[in-house]
């Protein structure tokens, strides 16, 4: 069982960029960091959720907008086509919230916690006693992620995404673009 961490594709698609003020404004106590304390908004909201906007830059004029993309380091901006083509897979993995222009939103609310790391697997340099053990190789437990098709590192403080074979199979075979499937889970550490 493969897993992989997802990132923005920046060589060939705009990231997305929400109008957090404007969606701040719609919730009780939201600071920009509710994804990596993985908290719902949903249940937060002041009122009826209005669409926020969100804006599509890059340093390339010629790149694309994306089905995918990573915002907020850990929640998703979806194009119609991509959430009608994840969909059914996302919803117990988290919420959609309805952004401009046909965008979702998607609040990715599963995560794993340090348990889930195969110690026997993985590989960590050690400078000192006194340090971080700084993973080279990260493997996980198939059994801890058995069902998961989209979730955060609880033991990384929910600061990125990782996915299943099956949702990467599905980005492909829909030909949603925005985002590279990253094999290499230890890489951020590195």
């Amino acid at each position: 069982m493969t897993t992989f961490r997802l990132l923005n594709n920046v060589k060939s698609y705009h990231e997305a960029f929400v109008d957090f003020r404007a969606m701040r404004k719609q919730f009780d106590g939201v600071k920009v960091w509710f994804s990596q304390k993985n908290e719902t908004l949903l249940d937060r909201l002041k009122d009826d959720w209005k669409p926020v906007s969100v804006a599509f830059e890059s340093d390339t004029k010629t790149n694309q907008i994306p089905d995918i993309s990573v915002w907020n380091y850990s929640c998703l901006v979806l194009s119609s086509k991509a959430k009608s083509a994840l969909d059914s897979l996302l919803s117990g993995a988290g919420e959609f919230l309805p952004l401009d222009d046909g965008f979702w939103l998607f609040n990715c609310l599963d995560s794993i916690d340090g348990d889930s790391i195969d110690a026997e697997q993985s590989k960590f340099q050690i400078d000192s006693e006194d340090s971080l053990h700084i993973p080279t190789s990260l493997t996980l437990k198939p059994e801890k992620i058995s069902g998961k098709v989209l979730f955060k590192p609880g033991f990384a403080h929910n600061s990125f995404l990782m996915c299943s074979d099956e949702f990467r199979g599905i980005a492909i075979k829909e030909n949603l673009g925005g985002v590279v499937f990253e094999e290499n889970l230890a890489k951020i550490f590195l």
